[in-house]
């Protein structure tokens, strides 16, 4: 089962999110999971701060989400999302 990327105001309870940062020319995410990432086999798990590069920050989300239904939640206030990431789908 693929990974549905779905646009969120904010995290839900349960799910997976992604929030996207731009901090000068680098994209930035953090990986917010129920049950936190500490102790994960993950880049989000190893990074003390959470804040990650957008290609590890995804990678991470997509890896933990694969237990909560394949669907990680993307918070995206700035338009950052890019189509190579995938389909990135409206809340409805």
């Amino acid at each position: 089962m693929s990974t549905q990327f779905i646009k969120r105001a904010e995290p839900r309870d349960g799910e997976v999110t992604i929030r996207l940062y731009q901090d000068a020319d680098a994209l930035l995410g953090e990986v917010i999971c129920p049950g936190g990432v500490e102790g994960t086999h993950t880049a989000a798990g190893a990074d003390a701060d959470g804040v990650l590069g957008i290609h590890q920050a995804l990678a991470s989300a997509i890896e933990l989400c694969e237990t909560r239904g394949n669907i990680v939640g993307v918070v995206d206030e700035d338009g950052l999302w890019r189509e190579e990431w995938g389909d990135l789908i409206q809340d409805a």
